[in-house]
């Protein structure tokens, strides 16, 4: 992808893992942040690179208005994830980050995210 990855808002990639064959797109509860997932990151990296999302209005993000509708927010991270889908990726929510997941997979079809056995 060309679009450069640091630039975003949107990820939290805390333990780099270029050479993973995986990433596991990580998605927070309603009040939750993306350092809620760097125990997980952490655990899994070097053989899974983890992306935590990091919603508007909350760490980091705190200036910016706090999502309200959940299609919205689903929509603006699937669009915000495509220069990271140059290789297999997983959602993976708690709470309602399982809602967006779940709603954002669908809407990402099969372009390479993982299914579950």
């Amino acid at each position: 992808m060309t679009a450069d990855r640091g630039d975003s808002p949107w990820f939290r990639n805390f333990c780099p893992a270029p050479e993973a064959p995986v990433r596991l797109v990580c998605l927070p509860h309603a009040g939750g942040s993306a350092s809620f997932y760097f125990p997980v990151a952490r655990a899994l990296s070097p053989r899974v690179e983890v992306l935590a999302v990091q919603y508007p209005g909350r760490q980091d993000r705190r200036q910016e208005p706090a999502a309200t509708d959940l299609e919205v927010l689903t929509e603006q991270i699937v669009e915000a994830l495509g220069p990271w889908t140059d290789k297999p990726y997983a959602f993976f929510g708690h709470s309602m980050g399982a809602i967006v997941g779940l709603v954002g997979g669908g809407r990402r079809g099969d372009a390479g995210w993982v299914e579950g056995t």
